[in-house]
């Protein structure tokens, strides 16, 4: 059930998240170069997203997305991509409810 919903509100809210390709390349930049400007980009990224109403769960979405990208151009054993894209799941599953109580205090937000 909760699933189900997920994946909805993941279709309806994410033209407002920012696009697979510019995350990537901020993502990319950021695993080359591991510094501060990086971890200030990701802020940036995620501050415009959450401007333009995009959630977690969204966000979540873009990143899985992009770091498929840069795994399937890096060698990697096949078990440690199959774990990665485990623990993706497995992190969308526990931000779930955190996802839902977010939406739902922005829903209230909007009805005062």
């Amino acid at each position: 059930m909760f699933g189900r919903h997920r994946r909805s509100m993941m279709r309806t809210t994410v033209m407002n998240s920012p696009t697979v390709g510019v995350y990537h390349a901020a993502l990319l930049d950021y695993l080359l170069s591991d510094d501060e400007s990086g971890l200030a980009h990701a802020y940036d990224l995620g501050r415009t997203g959450l401007d333009s109403g995009c959630g977690l769960l969204q966000i979540l979405h873009v990143h899985e997305k992009a770091l498929g990208i840069i795994l399937d151009s890096t060698p990697v054993d096949n078990e440690i991509r199959r774990r990665v894209d485990a623990s993706v799941k497995f992190l969308t599953e526990a931000l779930s409810p955190f996802a839902m109580a977010s939406n739902g205090y922005r829903d209230l937000l909007k009805t005062r």
